[in-house]
């Protein structure tokens, strides 16, 4: 009996935290602080936006092809601003990283991007911008080996794009198992593809 009381209590919390959590993302604060986080994510932090898309979908579930559409020009405006860093700072970039924590520089990603941009290109900047990779490393790579901005930026709204509309679209029909199933497939899929091609 009062361990079914404090299950009750508890369902209970969690429930009010959840619909807490969700006006709080409705706002339009939550939208402001999702784009902003989607830019720096692109250029220097290591965590990725998609929790905060998710959240973001959940309050405003009608508007998830916006919030989606949104997050992705975000964060390319934010790749383009990594893509500059790279290309202003050059090799000097290598010191300015050293500088940092070696989980937030990432020196051994920078490294096997730098070797894989030769090989692969386009291909690297998709996978990239689609897969859990860390974006803001092929975005820095791609300035600081030269990799032309028009068709780095291309490249990244239809990775980024693709991605953050499947995590969106997740997110709206979290209610329809098989929606989120067909689209839970074609996002590890496109992921484990793109991996794949790396290799």
């Amino acid at each position: 009996m009062v361990s079914g009381s404090i299950f009750s209590s508890s369902m209970a919390w969690a429930k009010a935290a959840y619909d807490r959590g969700l006006k709080t993302a409705g706002t339009p604060f939550a939208t402001r602080f999702m784009l902003a986080f989607a830019v720096l994510e692109s250029i220097i932090i290591p965590i990725p936006v998609d929790p905060l898309l998710v959240a973001v979908v959940l309050a405003k579930p009608m508007k998830w092809l916006r919030m989606a559409l949104a997050c992705t020009l975000a964060s390319v405006i934010g790749g383009a601003g990594g893509w500059a860093l790279g290309a202003i700072l050059g090799l000097g970039i290598h010191d300015i990283l050293a500088m940092f924590p070696e989980k937030l520089a990432a020196p051994t990603a920078f490294a096997a991007v730098e070797a894989g941009f030769a090989s692969w290109g386009l291909i690297l900047v998709f996978i990239g911008a689609f897969s859990p990779l860390p974006y803001k490393v092929i975005a820095v790579s791609a300035g600081l080996l030269g990799f032309g901005l028009l068709p780095f930026l291309l490249v990244s709204l239809i990775g980024r794009g693709l991605r953050f509309v499947i995590v969106a679209a997740i997110a709206r029909h979290h209610g329809d198992p098989k929606t989120v199933i067909g689209l839970l497939s074609l996002l590890i899929g496109l992921i484990v593809g793109g991996i794949w091609l790396t290799y």
